[in-house]
């Protein structure tokens, strides 16, 4: 049911083959789902992907505590759904501003193209049903607390969670 499908720290064609095969599956009934895989290596996952952010190790939390940055800056927050919802999310919002607002500063400290990196979150931004599935390059990493809050606080901020075909998921049985 989702638009768009990010794999983040996961080479699922190979550590989750039977939830890879789903995707390419619904990539092949569906041409217009953009696959993105944000991984610092090239995997056998990006042989179905739209998009590669071949991102410098260590920095996902920089790049989606810049893409919170930037739907905040693009007027996209559900305000209803993050008051009802969330608890410091003001607090989440400062530290995402304070660390990655500038989208070419976040592009140069990610190692990554500013086009690739605003293509990602305009996709983001626009496609109204995103799923973040997420494993052990996220979990496992000795900041992978902060980095699985980053993904989901940019779910959060658009209200994307707990509906069908959208929101973050962890692809292991031990999530951060």
């Amino acid at each position: 049911l989702a638009d768009m499908i990010v794999l983040i720290g996961s080479n699922a064609a190979w550590c989750h083959p039977v939830s890879f095969q789903r995707i390419r599956a619904a990539k092949d009934a569906n041409p217009a789902l953009k696959i993105v895989v944000i991984d610092p290596r090239k995997t056998s996952s990006c042989d179905i992907a739209d998009l590669h952010l071949a991102l410098a190790p260590g920095t996902d939390a920089i790049i989606f505590n810049g893409l919170l940055h930037y739907l905040y800056k693009q007027n996209r927050l559900d305000l209803n759904f993050i008051e009802q919802h969330t608890e410091h999310f003001d607090a989440a919002l400062a530290l995402a501003t304070e660390s990655a607002a500038d989208l070419v500063e976040v592009a140069k400290r990610c190692n990554l193209a500013e086009s690739d990196l605003k293509v990602f979150y305009q996709w983001f931004e626009t496609l109204p049903k995103v799923m973040s599935l997420y494993s052990q390059g996220i979990n496992q990493s000795s900041s992978g607390t902060d980095k699985v809050n980053a993904i989901i606080n940019c779910h959060l901020a658009l209200g994307s969670i707990g509906k069908p075909g959208m929101g973050p998921f962890s692809l292991t049985g031990q999530p951060t």
